[in-house]
């Protein structure tokens, strides 16, 4: 029940972070979502903006000029991510006007990263990660299949690298969603040594707990 909770809850908000920002106009309803650490990642060359402030100050500049869109389709497809943070996916074909250009036609990719606010009511997010991308005529979809899935078996291949196979195995039960109570019955070891384990990770690969260890390893196995 709190999966389908949290799902629908994270379909609903980026459905409504598409509308507000592409129809609407509006950048007030993603701006309250973002979290201080948010990272965006767009399309271009130089677009990419670290901290809530900067990547403010940069969708402001970017949607001076209010446009037209219209929304013809959408798709918004999620996943869990770690402990606390899901992923949506969201897919939208519109077509774009602006002032004196002719519209035409669009397909936006937008990936959103949510992390469970700590300090607020259950049910509440905020917004850690955001990547735009536009559909790439020039690439047919049979290539760009093709194309994922030599990545994804490469990426798969050294995912674990630099691991142990008792390190590798802690880190999988961890993604998995596992309590640390189950992982350590699951070793037959005490959850004290677990948790020191865990530690020498959070150490190893610069990051304060679980779900950020978690989040490590789904964005190397997605190439965020």
């Amino acid at each position: 029940m709190m999966r389908s909770t949290a799902e629908n809850q994270i379909k609903i908000i980026s459905r409504k972070i598409m509308h507000t920002v592409f129809v609407e106009n509006r950048l007030d309803y993603v701006f309250s979502l973002l979290a201080p650490d948010v990272y965006y990642l767009g399309s271009g060359k130089n677009m990419q903006a670290e901290g809530k402030k900067k990547f403010e100050f940069f969708l402001s500049k970017a949607y001076a000029n209010p446009f037209s869109c219209t929304i013809l389709q959408e798709k918004y497809l999620t996943k869990r991510i770690g402990w606390d943070h899901w992923l949506c996916e969201v897919i939208v074909d519109m077509v774009v006007g602006s002032s004196g250009a002719e519209p035409f036609p669009e397909c936006r990719h937008e990936t959103f990263l949510f992390r469970r606010c700590k300090d607020a009511k259950q049910g509440e997010w905020e917004l850690v990660h955001i990547h735009t991308s536009v559909a790439n005529n020039r690439v047919s979809p049979e290539e760009m299949l093709a194309i994922q899935q030599a990545n994804r078996t490469r990426r798969n291949t050294h995912l674990y690298d630099g691991l142990t196979e008792r390190e590798k195995k802690l880190v999988q039960m961890l993604r998995s969603g596992m309590q640390i109570r189950d992982i350590a019955a699951g070793f037959g070891l005490a959850e004290i040594t677990i948790k020191k384990a865990l530690a020498k990770l959070y150490h190893r690969y610069n990051v304060k707990n679980r779900s950020r260890l978690c989040a490590y390893f789904d964005a190397q196995e997605n190439n965020f």
